[in-house]
């Protein structure tokens, strides 16, 4: 077996100890890997019990869905428009100063088994649906506002 002096066997202790802190915080050195592309605006699987924005409310009753709040009905079915939140997709995306500087419309989800709501903040700017969702900005890549949040068209005509 080969000698070492005490100096020698020191810098291979030292040395050891640098491996495995780098082994340790190898995660920190590799590139972190990207969002991906396009994600659902809902999470997978969630049980959604209302919509609201504003004092404008989407609701399910029983296994069906009502509009609360307006005056009047829409020419669309609040089916519809669930099915539009269900399908929705989002892209993360760095937005513009503006959209930083807008006051936003917030809508909030109520899902079955949550104390909390999740909370969306749209922003419509310059042909972009731009929506915060834990403060990070989403383009949402396949569905308008009017189709997320139907009372805001129909309050706009009158």
């Amino acid at each position: 077996m080969a000698r070492m002096s005490k100096r020698a066997f020191n810098n291979v202790v030292i040395f050891a100890m640098l491996g495995m802190i780098f082994l340790f915080n190898l995660d920190r050195f590799v590139p972190e890997s990207k969002l991906p592309a396009n994600q659902p605006l809902l999470p997978e699987g969630v049980y959604v019990l209302k919509i609201e924005q504003h004092s404008q409310k989407l609701e399910r009753v029983g296994q069906q869905w009502r509009f609360v709040g307006l005056n009047e009905s829409l020419s669309t079915s609040p089916e519809q428009h669930i099915q539009a939140w269900r399908d929705a997709v989002i892209q993360a995306s760095k937005p513009p100063r503006s959209v930083d500087q807008t006051e936003p419309l917030v809508a909030v989800v109520w899902v079955a088994g949550q104390a909390q709501g999740l909370v969306y903040a749209f922003v419509k700017q310059d042909q972009n649906l731009w929506v915060n969702v834990d403060s990070q900005w989403y383009i949402v890549v396949n569905q308008r506002l009017d189709q997320l949040l139907p009372w805001l068209q129909h309050s706009q005509e009158m």
